[in-house]
C-alpha cells in the first residue's frame, strides 16, 4: 500500500521513523522535537556514522532552527538548484537530544512532493540522508513508512559552513 504524505505525517507525529526519497536517495527522518523519535535516530547514526541535519520546506524555515541568521543565508539557501547543506553555527528549536545549542546542518528539499510533506507536517525533518538507492538494514528495519520516489541520479549535496557574519568555508564542492 502507498502511503500518503498525510500517512507520513501522522507517523511522524506518533514518533516514528520515516524513510523519504528524494534528490540525495534515501533518508530516515524524525519529528526533530520529538525526543523518543530523535533518540532512535541518534542509535541509527551510531551504527551508520551518517551525519544529522534538518531538511527543511523553504529557506523562510531557516529563522526558526538557527539562532543566529546572516543576511546570505537566505540567498544561499533559497537559490540553490543543487543539493546544498549549509551548516550554522548554532541551532534551535530541535529536542535536547540532538544537541540544540550545537551547530545545525540544514538543506532545503529540491524535491515538491518532499516540500509537500514538509509543509503539512509543520515543521522541518531531522534526517540522515545515505546518499544512496538503498537503505541500510539497521535503517530499513527501523521505519514505519516510505515516502518519495527515487530520481533516475542520486546527487550528494554539496557542504558548506556558514558563519554567524557570513563567511563561508566550503566543506564539499
Amino acid at each position: 500500500m502507498t502511503q500518503t504524505a498525510r500517512d507520513i505525517s501522522y507517523a511522524l507525529r506518533q514518533g516514528q521513523l520515516v524513510a523519504i526519497a528524494d534528490e540525495t536517495g534515501w533518508s530516515v527522518a524524525a519529528d526533530p522535537i520529538n525526543d523518543n523519535a530523535v533518540e532512535q535516530l541518534l542509535a541509527i547514526q551510531q551504527e551508520t556514522g551518517t551525519d544529522l541535519s534538518l531538511v527543511i520546506q523553504h529557506a523562510d524555515q531557516l529563522v526558526m532552527y538557527v539562532a543566529k541568521l546572516p543576511d546570505i543565508a537566505w540567498e544561499l539557501v533559497d537559490f540553490s538548484e543543487k543539493p546544498l547543506i549549509v551548516i550554522f553555527e548554532k541551532g534551535k528549536n530541535i529536542s535536547q537530544k540532538a544537541g540544540p545549542e550545537a551547530p545545525i546542518a540544514i538543506r532545503k528539499a529540491l524535491n515538491p512532493e518532499i516540500q509537500r510533506l514538509i509543509g503539512g507536517f509543520g515543521r522541518g525533518l531531522l534526517t540522515l540522508s545515505f546518499g544512496k538507492t538503498q537503505l541500510p538494514k539497521v535503517a530499513e528495519s527501523a521505519v514505519s513508512g516510505h515516502f518519495g520516489v527515487l530520481p533516475n541520479k542520486v546527487h550528494l549535496p554539496r557542504i558548506l559552513k556558514l558563519g554567524a557574519t557570513g563567511e563561508i568555508e566550503f566543506i564539499r564542492k
